[in-house]
């Protein structure tokens, strides 16, 4: 390596740990914007835009552009149930920034709300935190937003970020909260968030994310038997959009499983 090539690098780490830095001095600002607003006045339709701004101007600090496609399949006015795919915490920014729908609401883990006043922000908000080592907290947890109208519920269905971008099985709690809300469900595909933010990182790179919405599912008619065969066509949904979005990656990772056994594959 030249030492300009090598000074070049220096330079550019610099300015994404500087970027970083900027990162975590601003965002407190919006989280108590967020807080105070929530607190006023109660009402998601003034706390919701700043989430949404902090998203957006977080991704223009990182250099990280987004892609939305087949936004047409969110009705303006209708809740819907999103299933996505996760692999970065830039996942969230992503949806924030580019889903049509204007009020949503998140499932997530429990966890989250120990951290100092990011987790404050999530409960004064009406977000939907679970515990995931307790089944009966979680179903609970999300029984008491059952019936809430104006809202559409996005859940992370693979239940954690994938380590290594490969789509994991989906949790069928997400289609069981579907039918017995009676919302559509909408799978929703994530593609290049693991390239700007690697897994126990917090090093963010530029780059572009893909989010590409499928077409709603409907529940009507369905009961809670057919919470497996609904998660199953989510799944199927959200695979195939990873396929046409990431063509090479899904060729590669045939190639590399056309050696084994068809009992040693994972299937999802």
């Amino acid at each position: 390596m030249s030492s300009t090539e090598g000074t070049e690098s220096s330079l550019s780490r610099l300015l994404r740990a500087l970027r970083v830095g900027l990162f975590f001095a601003i965002s407190p600002l919006y989280i108590a914007a967020v807080i105070l607003t929530v607190l006023i006045t109660r009402d998601v339709r003034y706390w919701h835009p700043l989430a949404k701004a902090w998203a957006v101007h977080s991704l223009w600090l990182f250099r990280i552009k987004v892609e939305a496609i087949d936004q047409a399949n969110i009705e303006p006015g209708r809740d819907y149930v999103l299933l996505c795919n996760h692999r970065s915490n830039f996942d969230i920014f992503a949806l924030f920034a580019t889903l049509p729908h204007t009020y949503t609401r998140w499932v997530a883990k429990r966890e989250l709300a120990d951290i100092p006043l990011f987790g404050y922000a999530l409960k004064v908000s009406g977000q939907i935190l679970v515990d995931r080592s307790d089944h009966t907290q979680a179903i609970r947890e999300l029984s008491r937003h059952l019936g809430d109208s104006g809202f559409s519920i996005i859940f992370f269905a693979e239940g954690q970020r994938s380590d290594d971008a490969a789509l994991r099985p989906f949790k069928k709690g997400a289609a069981a909260f579907a039918i017995d809300a009676g919302l559509p469900v909408v799978p929703v595909a994530i593609s290049g968030s693991e390239h700007v933010l690697v897994k126990h990182s917090l090093m963010v790179a530029p780059g572009k994310i893909t989010v590409r919405v499928g077409e709603p599912i409907e529940t009507a008619g369905l009961n809670s038997d057919d919470r497996t065969v609904l998660t199953e066509q989510a799944h199927a949904q959200v695979a195939r959009m990873l396929e046409s979005l990431e063509p090479c990656a899904h060729e590669a990772s045939t190639s590399q499983s056309a050696g084994y056994s068809r009992g040693a594959n994972v299937h999802v």
